[in-house]
């Protein structure tokens, strides 16, 4: 009887380990983005919500990730669809868009998106008309301090839980990085691959080419990132890329080489880097003195926008795009007195 009892706890655990902190989920070698969209699986099932998960790892998901499905007083079902970003750099309008044209196809009711980071301030204000809600890396964080809850309360109650923790030290994630001849300039290799493909999905549908390889393989998106053609004839000399392909999907490829390229040549001096993350530094001290959600101090690039403007008095942030202009009575002259010091 012991022994079914042992094995009956043992079939009852949860197959993940759960990070102890956030540093931990965006560090550890254990998580990349089909663990994390596990994780935001296994969060909703604690909450009692019937959660499915969208799509396999390295395929497609058609814009969500997870459906959540929780049942309403009124005897009707709230479906939730969810796309998860596992990323450490700002997601942009692509994957809003994505996330918006499940809607029908899934018969959802609410639409979210989940990121360990944040918005491009294009994405904020596309998420905001199409009434989807965003939640960012302070409310990531604050999922895995609710899982932790519940593990203690387990523990308390019945001397065991089903959830488990991952036992690691956590050592900094090596990300590939490319710089850009100007300097101060970095640019993660992981946002154009993913920008290639979110391209590859859309061009998949348009041309109906499955399964996803015979638009491009992930090897030929390494070799785009790499080489940047700007011109069929330099598109040609990609591996993979013969006339047929180009003339079919060519264009759309290079015009996202053109935009993606053109985001890396902005020049940022030396001067408004250092800035700009000294104001990274200081939001969440900022945050905590004004009793603020972080996200609500300033976004990242607000951060830079503040960085390249340096305003020198409280008035001047009301010009400072994206600056919400009732935080300047909360924290102006902090804020102006830190530029002040840094420039």
């Amino acid at each position: 009887m012991n022994i079914l009892k042992a094995i009956i706890k043992e079939k009852s655990k949860i197959d993940f380990k759960f990070p102890k902190s956030f540093e931990q989920l965006m560090n550890s070698s254990y998580y990349d983005y089909d663990k994390f969209e596990w994780f935001l699986y296994y969060v909703f099932k604690l909450g009692g919500s019937s959660v499915k998960k969208i799509g396999k790892k390295g395929q497609g998901d058609g814009g969500a990730d997870l459906i959540v499905s929780e049942k309403m007083d009124n005897g009707g079902v709230r479906r939730i669809g969810i796309q998860a970003k596992y990323w450490k750099n700002r997601v942009g309008s692509g994957p809003i868009n994505q996330l918006a044209s499940t809607r029908s196809r899934h018969d959802l009711t609410d639409l979210w998106i989940i990121t360990t980071s944040d918005l491009t301030t294009d994405a904020k204000e596309i998420a905001e008309s199409m009434d989807i809600k965003i939640l960012r890396g302070a409310d990531v964080n604050n999922l895995i301090e609710h899982v932790k809850t519940l593990h203690a309360k387990d523990i308390e109650t019945n001397g065991d839980s089903p959830i488990e923790f991952l036992e690691e030290e956590v050592k900094p994630r090596k990300y590939k990085k490319t710089k850009s001849k100007n300097a101060g300039v970095e640019v993660v290799d992981s946002e154009i691959v993913e920008r290639f493909k979110s391209l590859r999905n859309q061009l998949a549908k348009k041309h109906k080419l499955f399964p996803l390889y015979k638009v491009y393989t992930n090897a030929m998106i390494d070799d785009l990132t790499k080489q940047k053609p700007k011109s069929t004839k330099e598109l040609l000399k990609v591996k993979g890329f013969g006339p047929v392909k180009v003339e079919l999907i060519g264009d759309e490829i290079l015009a996202l080489v053109k935009e993606v390229d053109g985001k890396q040549e902005i020049v940022v001096s030396e001067k408004e880097q250092a800035l700009y993350k000294k104001l990274i530094a200081a939001r969440p001290r900022i945050a905590k003195f004004n009793k603020l959600n972080e996200n609500d101090v300033y976004s990242d690039q607000v951060a830079r926008n503040l960085a390249k403007m340096k305003p020198k008095k409280v008035e001047h942030l009301e010009k400072v795009y994206g600056f919400d202009k009732k935080n300047i009575k909360v924290f102006g002259k902090y804020l102006i007195n830190l530029i002040s010091k840094n420039i």
